[in-house]
């Protein structure tokens, strides 16, 4: 996928989901019974609605909100087999650790409550091969005709299962990367013959240099050449030009003075069977990051999604900024290469919203008004 006649305008996945429908999420998550015709009917009608809603903002790549899932990653509970007590304590942040009021004002968010990693105890196997499956027929259903090409799925990489889930039964680290991959293959595969988009997240790839849950994974450079290598196994064999590889340093307001530079990570993260780059690229911390791509040449078969909105503050982001962020890697990629995007998702965790989702819904207002201004300087 290319801005081939305009700037193509997206966003990383996960979107503000109504009241009702976050209630009966917390209640799957905390082990609740949950009454599934209900349920299933809620995330219908979320789906059409938050599809619905990008059109009217003007986002050309949609996808469901990820509005069956308790969070990004941890939705896998009820697919795979193989996760079982929770761990005690969630994070080990360098930055909050150094500014312990900002952990404090994370951990005092309801939805935190709900947020349940666990570790690994036993093989990881596919448990239920449904719940992918109905995400396929909600997503088609809304799209009501939409091509399918222009829509995505989000699913978790076996890095960032490593990451959040501390090994308890795998002889070593690699060797718990493999078995995620061979798991995960299914939910890639599923979703991609159906005719979507794949966007992979992986915000491990580089947070494990800052962040780390339970016994954390080890050393950082080492966990993101393995992490790689056990996501291209994962994907051998499905289209490159349909998958989007999402890289970020978490989506928490925290200080993120310990973020290890992008340049760090580009030269790896290329090595990715993949098409599409997403990362963030409009916060204070990364903003400047554009100059990576002076230096770090972008391979033909690459294209970029930087994060043009920054998810992390309630300030709207004016038109023109957003452009004149399009413009910068436009300069230097190609306009075709590149594909307007967000740093991470306005609601990662059901309920967790780092900014209110009206004003969600206005940043990506303003996404799709600067790809505007951007494309008819560029056309």
């Amino acid at each position: 996928m290319r801005s081939t006649e305009r700037i193509l305008t997206t966003h990383t996945g996960s979107l503000p989901k109504p009241d009702d429908l976050v209630k009966l999420l917390w209640e799957k998550s905390d082990e609740h019974e949950v009454d599934e015709s209900v349920f299933e009917a809620q995330v219908a009608d979320a789906v059409k609605s938050l599809v619905q809603q990008q059109r009217d903002v003007g986002i050309d790549v949609v996808n469901d909100g990820e509005a069956s899932k308790i969070g990004f990653s941890t939705y896998i509970y009820e697919r795979y087999s193989g996760f079982g007590e929770p761990v005690e304590v969630l994070a080990d942040a360098k930055d909050l650790s150094e500014f312990p009021e900002l952990a404090e004002r994370m951990l005092g968010i309801e939805a935190v409550s709900h947020v349940h990693m666990r570790h690994c105890e036993s093989p990881i196997e596919l448990k239920d091969p449904e719940p992918v499956k109905v995400d396929i027929e909600h997503l088609a259903a809304a799209l009501n005709g939409t091509p399918r090409e222009m829509a995505f799925l989000n699913a978790p990489t076996p890095g960032q299962i490593t990451f959040n889930n501390p090994n308890a039964y795998y002889s070593s680290h690699e060797e718990y990367l493999h078995a995620a991959a061979e798991a995960l293959r299914y939910e890639y595969k599923t979703i991609v013959d159906a005719g979507f988009n794949l966007q992979l997240d992986s915000p491990d790839l580089a947070m494990v240099g800052h962040y780390q849950f339970g016994d954390g994974v080890g050393e950082h450079i080492p966990h993101v050449k393995a992490a790689i290598a056990a996501m291209n196994h994962a994907i051998e064999g499905l289209p490159p030009e349909r998958i989007r590889l999402h890289l970020c340093w978490g989506n928490y307001v925290g200080a993120h003075n310990h973020d290890v530079p992008l340049r760090d990570l580009i030269e790896h993260a290329l090595e990715a069977n993949v098409e599409t780059i997403s990362f963030e690229a409009a916060n204070p911390t990364h903003q400047y990051e554009w100059e990576v791509f002076q230096d770090v040449k972008l391979p033909d078969d690459k294209v970029l999604m930087p994060g043009v909105i920054d998810v992390g503050t309630p300030r709207i982001e004016h038109p023109r900024t957003v452009a004149q962020r399009i413009l910068r890697f436009a300069d230097v990629v190609g306009r075709e290469r590149v594909i307007a995007g967000t740093d991470c998702g306005f609601s990662t965790f059901a309920g967790w919203h780092n900014v209110p989702p009206s004003v969600g819904w206005a940043k990506l207002r303003a996404l799709a008004d600067g790809a505007e201004i951007a494309s008819g300087e560029l056309w």
